[in-house]
């Protein structure tokens, strides 16, 4: 798992994801914006979604 320092702790697990051109080109702009790699921006993504609580999985939920 990757953490916010770029540094993994423990085994990696590859996920594949498919994206419509307009996330991609996204994506692409975001990392090169910041001299980062895609999977970099993608994970820091998920460890923020994570650390939101997952805030998308409980929209419209009581």
């Amino acid at each position: 798992m990757a953490t916010t320092s770029g540094t993994r702790a423990g085994p990696s697990h590859r996920v594949s994801v498919s994206l419509t051109d307009e996330q991609h080109r996204g994506l692409c702009e975001l990392a090169q914006k910041n001299s980062v790699s895609i999977a970099w921006v993608i994970r820091e993504a998920v460890n923020r979604l994570l650390q939101d609580d997952m805030p998308l999985l409980y929209v419209g939920r009581e």
